[in-house]
């Protein structure tokens, strides 16, 4: 199956992280990022997914623990989308704690205080108020 996602021409989005999923899981960690690298230049590919690049970037980063990194490519991907509805997902938190293991807390504050605010249309925000303690 592996072997299928690292030949297959890439054509969408999901091909794209399929692709860097599978390079993830066979420990070629750099291969995924290189793949999702060039995902979020893809002229043909949405905001919404160019964003979702971005955090999965961010993920990618913080499992190698390059924090600093891991922490921009978080403030890009949602950055992208500031002004847009999106739905909770559990990587914010990763993100969040990100931002502070990398020292930078005003990114910190500012992206929990605006993702804490989505909590008028999306209850699982509200996950996040536990980082806030971590922060004041």
């Amino acid at each position: 199956m592996f072997l299928i996602a690292l030949l297959k021409p890439l054509k969408t989005y999901e091909d794209y992280v399929y692709k860097a999923n599978s390079y993830f899981y066979i420990f070629l960690k750099q291969k995924a990022i290189d793949t999702m690298e060039q995902a979020v230049v893809q002229p043909q590919f949405s905001i919404e997914e160019k964003s979702s690049g971005y955090i999965y970037l961010g993920i990618l980063h913080s499992k190698m623990k390059n924090y600093r990194i891991a922490s921009d490519c978080y403030h890009l991907g949602f950055k992208l989308v500031m002004d847009k509805p999106f739905s909770y997902r559990s990587p914010f938190k990763q993100a969040i704690e990100t931002f502070i293991k990398s020292g930078d807390d005003d990114r910190a504050k500012y992206w929990l205080s605006n993702l804490l605010e989505r909590q008028s249309y999306d209850k699982n925000f509200r996950k996040l108020a536990v980082l806030q303690k971590k922060l004041y």
